[in-house]
C-alpha cells in the first residue's frame, strides 16, 4: 500500500495539505543529504586523487578538466538546491495560500450569482399581488 492511499483510508489523522507539506519538506531533506554525502566524496576524490601537485614549473598551470567539472556542478546544484528550499518551505506557503484566496473570492461571487439568479427566477414565477392588476379584486 503506497503513502497516498494511507491519507486517503485515514482522513481523520491527517489532512491531504499537510501530508502534501511534509511528504515535499522529506523530499528536500533526502536531496539535501544526498547533495552533502556527493559533494564529500567529489571534493575528496579531487584532493587526493586528481589535484596536481604544486611545482614551480606548474603554479601557472590552468585549471584541470575534474576541478572546472566540479567546480560546475557544486555551483550548479547548489543554486538548484536553493530553489528547491525556496519552494518547500518558502514560496510554497504563500503561492497555496493565493491561490485558496482566490478560489475562495470565485466561489463567494459564483454564490452571489446564483443566488441573484434564484431571486430573479422566483420574481418571474411569482410576481407581487400588488404589481398584478388582475389579481387585485
Amino acid at each position: 500500500m503506497d503513502e497516498n492511499t494511507q491519507v486517503v483510508e485515514q482522513p481523520e489523522m491527517i489532512d491531504i495539505k499537510t501530508y502534501r507539506i511534509a511528504n515535499k519538506r522529506s523530499h528536500f531533506k533526502k536531496h539535501i543529504a544526498i547533495y552533502f554525502l556527493l559533494m564529500i566524496v567529489l571534493w575528496v576524490l579531487y584532493f587526493f586523487i586528481f589535484r596536481e601537485p604544486k611545482t614551480p614549473e606548474t603554479a601557472d598551470a590552468p585549471m584541470g578538466l575534474f576541478l572546472k567539472s566540479l567546480l560546475f556542478v557544486t555551483i550548479i546544484w547548489t543554486v538548484l538546491l536553493f530553489f528547491h528550499y525556496l519552494f518547500v518551505y518558502r514560496l510554497n506557503a504563500t503561492m497555496v495560500d493565493r491561490e485558496i484566496k482566490k478560489l475562495q473570492k470565485e466561489i463567494k461571487n459564483k454564490k452571489m450569482q446564483l443566488e441573484k439568479l434564484k431571486e430573479e427566477a422566483k420574481q418571474l414565477a411569482n410576481p407581487d399581488k400588488t404589481d398584478n392588476p388582475i389579481n387585485e379584486e
